[in-house]
């Protein structure tokens, strides 16, 4: 469970790299679509709208990692505030690992 979870954070990251490259790439794109519209007419207005398009898709999946790196955190801080509750009632430290890594002996 601890490698899928690395694993998937990983990739989360690797991807967050890639659309990060594409909007740069994307951005300078529409501006040179931009001064080609000025320059050639509207034949580059179908292009340039293409471009804007994908600049919004790339953005909302990088939202979506957002969204996703939030949610393993907050998953990750309830699930260590719970078994901080259990183990007030029921200690398990005995077992030699607690929350935090395992324990000194």
């Amino acid at each position: 469970a601890k490698s899928d979870l690395v694993n998937v954070l990983s990739r989360l990251e690797a991807h967050w790299v890639v659309l990060e490259a594409e909007l740069v790439e994307i951005n300078k794109d529409i501006t040179y679509c931009e001064q080609c519209v000025k320059k050639y007419g509207e034949y580059f207005t179908y292009p340039l709208q293409h471009l804007k398009d994908l600049k919004r898709t790339k953005k909302q999946k990088m939202k979506d990692i957002i969204q996703a790196m939030e949610a393993f955190n907050d998953n990750l801080l309830g699930g260590k505030r719970l078994v901080k509750a259990l183990e007030k009632d029921t200690p398990i430290g005995t077992l030699g690992n607690t929350i935090d890594g395992p324990t000194e002996m």
